[in-house]
């Protein structure tokens, strides 16, 4: 397993769920079409990454990590 930092670990979160998040805020303004699809594309591979770290995350606490619980990363 790869070595991260807390600090690394929890700005990651932070700047995929914001990613998440306004990529479909943009996804909800679009019409169908090709760029719909696209974004849809991508914005599905940042929440599996998200996912991903999620889980890093949560095994990180029950490990003892001082962090703060998930969903204050996250709002």
């Amino acid at each position: 397993m790869v070595e991260i930092s807390k600090i690394a670990l929890m700005t990651a979160i932070q700047a995929l769920a914001r990613v998440v998040d306004d990529e479909e805020a943009a996804m909800d303004a679009m019409e169908e079409g090709p760029d719909l699809y696209e974004l849809a594309d991508s914005a599905e591979t940042y929440r599996k990454a998200l996912n991903e770290l999620r889980g890093v995350y949560e095994q990180a606490r029950r490990d003892g990590a001082d962090l703060p619980p998930y969903g204050s990363l996250v709002l």
